[in-house]
């Protein structure tokens, strides 16, 4: 075996090796940029999710203060519908009318 045999049987699978690993490399870096990508759209994403979600709470604690102002004014109003009903049921007592 010559020195020329030698070094192309150690040296074509060695070099095939060290091209496959560059070529990973490449690769690995290649998808590493694409998930840097789908983590700045995933953090977009969450920033537009939190967005809404804080619109959403604002107008349902709106929603939510207009029905606890509906309720203290149906409150107010039942009261003035009892406080009629007991004026009405004094006078039809007074007048003897049932």
């Amino acid at each position: 075996m010559t020195n020329v045999q030698l070094y192309l049987t150690i040296g074509m699978p060695t070099l095939a090796i060290l091209v496959g690993i560059l070529l990973n490399v490449v690769q690995i870096n290649g998808i590493n940029g694409r998930i840097g990508g789908l983590e700045a759209r995933f953090n977009n994403m969450e920033a537009r999710f939190n967005s809404l979600e804080a619109r959403m709470d604002n107008r349902f604690n709106n929603v939510d203060a207009r029905f606890n102002s509906l309720e203290v004014k149906f409150d107010t109003l039942i009261g003035k519908v009892i406080e009629l009903d007991n004026r009405v049921t004094r006078i039809e007592a007074k007048l003897d009318l049932r």
